[in-house]
Formats: structure tokens, C-alpha cells, sequence
């Protein structure tokens, strides 16, 4: 039960996450109409190396996927301390990354420690 909940929690959270940056700059943020494009490739490529092996559910991959969203989380945290304006934005970017790193931790222990039960 708890396995399939932290499963679904960290799948949710990261695909929520790369659906969340994409939004941000195509249609909340005020990126200029011609930068759209290597916005997209600077920031939403990191969180599509590791998602093939996310979506398998590997250990190596969701801890790169883990990896990677600290990143987001710092971001998301600099830009709701310095930009009153996009603050909501900034505070569900950490809050996404933050959800998933915490789901994805307690996913990989409680598979191994299932493991090591059988």
C-alpha cells in the first residue's frame, strides 16, 4: 500500500514538475516570444534525461530524477525570495521537486527494505 503510494506520489510530482516548467515559460512566465525555445531546451532537458529509467521505476534513475529536481527546488526558492510578482510560481516549482525528492526516497527504501523482507 504505502509502496504504491510513493510509486504514484514521485511519478505524479515529476511529470507534474516537467508540466509545471513547461507551462512556466511557455504561457506564466514573461519569456519574449523568440526565447521560448532554448528556455525550453535549458531547462526542461535536465528533467528528460532520467525519465525513461523514472518511468521503469529504477533506483539509479529516480536518483539522478532526484538529483536533477534539487536543482528546481533551489531555482524555484530563488525566484519566490527575489521576484514578488512570480512567487506562486517559484514556490510550486520547489514545492513539486521537494514532493518528489522526499517520494522517491521513501519509494527506493521501502522497495528494498520489502526486498530484504522476502
Amino acid at each position: 500500500m504505502k509502496l504504491g503510494t510513493a510509486r504514484s506520489l514521485s511519478l505524479a510530482a515529476y511529470l507534474g514538475l516537467i508540466g509545471w516548467v513547461m507551462a512556466w515559460i511557455v504561457f506564466l512566465g514573461d519569456v519574449a516570444r523568440e526565447h521560448i525555445s532554448i528556455w525550453l531546451l535549458l531547462f526542461v532537458t535536465p528533467l528528460l534525461l532520467p525519465l525513461r529509467g523514472v518511468l521503469a521505476g529504477r533506483d539509479k534513475a529516480l536518483i539522478w530524477a532526484a538529483l536533477v529536481s534539487l536543482m528546481y527546488a533551489v531555482h524555484g526558492g530563488m525566484v519566490a525570495w527575489s521576484d514578488a510578482s512570480q512567487r506562486a510560481l517559484g514556490l510550486t516549482e520547489a514545492a513539486l521537486s521537494l514532493v518528489y525528492l522526499v517520494s522517491a526516497s521513501l519509494f527506493i527504501r521501502w522497495r528494498a527494505t520489502a526486498a530484504e523482507a522476502r
